[in-house]
């Protein structure tokens, strides 16, 4: 299977390595493989956590999250329970909580109208070192999150997203990273079943940091 694909070091890549100069992306971005097929936002959270805050969460700690998260078999984990695990952990570790669930949309219901709208706020929270929690319509309905943005040239059709992924099956090396054209993901951003109808339009969650004085 590997012979299709080239598996770089994403855990150690920049934007100095050749043919990468218009990377961004999370630097030492540790990922984590689910263990159970409806716990990937589960561990996508476990991810971002200990990016961020040194959490120092592990596999140990997947069920036990689950449960705080009310993730279940077939559906996996709702938004806004997913929303309410990462608000309450904000307090404990003081960070804020940006999602689709209260960002201004338009009349269509859309956080990102276009394109590059949605690219902009990529590039800017991963400038600003923040993972994003995305969910869309693969695998039926499939956390992961976003850690990476490559302007490969002018054409943005040829842009790509780097996830890590805790699912990560189909690259011929199940290091947690996987790879998908950002254009192709944008369209795809919707959610057809998992979650709750209202919050189906391009779902996600950014942990930013606290910069208000204690």
């Amino acid at each position: 299977m590997d012979k299709y694909y080239n598996n770089f070091d994403y855990f150690n890549i920049t934007n100095k390595d050749k043919g990468f100069e218009n990377l961004i992306i999370l630097k030492k971005f540790k990922t984590m493989l689910q263990t159970l097929s409806y716990t990937c936002c589960v561990c996508c959270a476990i991810m971002m956590l200990n990016y961020l805050v040194g959490g120092g969460y592990n596999k140990k700690d997947e069920k036990h999250i689950a449960k705080l998260m009310n993730c279940v078999p077939y559906t996996g984990t709702d938004l806004k329970d997913a929303l309410a695990y990462f608000e309450r952990e904000g307090q404990k570790y003081n960070f804020n909580v940006i999602s689709s669930i209260s960002y201004q949309k338009n009349k269509n219901g859309l956080c990102f109208p276009t394109f590059r709208k949605f690219k902009k706020f990529v590039i800017d929270m991963l400038n600003k070192g923040y993972p994003i929690l995305v969910e869309n319509v693969d695998y039926g309905g499939h956390y992961k999150v976003i850690i990476g943005y490559d302007s490969v040239d002018e054409n943005y059709e040829n842009d790509m997203l780097i996830f890590a992924d805790p699912s990560d099956f189909n690259d011929g090396k199940r290091d947690g990273y996987s790879i998908f054209p950002a254009d192709r993901f944008f369209n795809m951003w919707f959610d057809n079943h998992c979650l709750s109808e209202k919050y189906r339009l391009q779902p996600f969650i950014v942990l930013t940091k606290n910069t208000k004085k204690a």
